[in-house]
């Protein structure tokens, strides 16, 4: 019997490639997105809002009515952000964390009592390498990915005696459209962090236009329906983005600080 795929965000980028693998290699998927019905897509599209419990609801009860089940659950839907801690605004702190941490959590909450029903599950979470560190600019996203991994770990011991799974997957630079979609703080002109700001951005742009090939996380997806014991953590990126992570980890805290503020041409001292 063919595993039945709920993705969620899969209008584009990251989420569509995911779906479209999936589906050439035999999965019954469903991708969702706010307006996705009115695209063309090879699988599935129901509209589904995650900020919305309503619009969740009313997804999976249509997935159920065909099929009875849900096999898969993989958390895709995000939003980036850019912009100085300083100069966040509130309403954008509100969205993100709406999109990125509350609204996987209301999509688990309810897809969650069928597969304690049916015994059986996998629930894959689309996080970040940026969720390991606190990057510059990024903090809110970094942070919004961190709390994923978190929440991930917790359920893989709470869903155990269910027979349910989960992990994460965390990306480095994915060449996707996040950078067209991405929230960005505009500073105006003499802004104390506009200079240091747009010299971070342009690496952030540099990274996901030479990043990885989405069609690797449908591959790997794959495999890992078909692992019978899922790991944590599943790390996806370029040499350099997965040795970051280690480097934190072995590196004093000041060298490792030394070594980002280098990366991102950030000033180590007030000028």
């Amino acid at each position: 019997m063919s595993k039945v795929v709920l993705i969620t965000g899969a209008s584009s980028g990251l989420g569509e490639s995911i779906a479209n693998h999936l589906v050439q290699t035999g999965f019954i998927v469903y991708g969702t997105s706010r307006d996705i019905e009115q695209q063309t897509k090879a699988f599935h599209a129901v509209n589904m809002d995650v900020t919305s419990d309503q619009s969740i609801q009313s997804a999976i009860h249509q997935i159920l009515q065909q099929h009875s089940r849900i096999d898969v659950l993989i958390n895709n839907a995000g939003l980036g952000i850019a912009s100085p801690i300083e100069t966040l605004l509130i309403d954008d702190v509100q969205r993100v964390l709406d999109t990125n941490v509350i609204g996987l959590i209301r999509t688990t909450q309810a897809v969650l009592p069928h597969m304690r029903a049916q015994k059986s599950g996998t629930i894959i979470n689309i996080s970040s390498i940026g969720s390991e560190s606190g990057l510059p600019y990024r903090g809110l996203y970094s942070a919004s990915k961190a709390a994923v991994d978190r929440i991930t770990e917790a359920l893989r011991i709470e869903l155990a005696p269910f027979g349910i799974q989960a992990c994460v997957i965390q990306p480095g630079g994915v060449k996707t459209d996040i950078n067209k979609n991405r929230i960005r703080t505009s500073l105006p002109a003499g802004n104390i962090y506009k200079e240091s700001f747009d010299t971070t951005y342009a690496l952030i742009d540099e990274s996901v236009d030479k990043g990885l090939d989405p069609q690797e996380f449908g591959n790997l997806i794959e495999k890992l329906l078909q692992t019978p014991t899922l790991k944590r953590c599943y790390r996806l990126g370029k040499p350099i983005e997965k040795l970051s992570v280690i480097l934190k980890r072995v590196l004093p805290s000041a060298t490792y600080e030394k070594m980002i503020k280098n990366h991102y041409k950030i000033p180590t001292r007030p000028s």
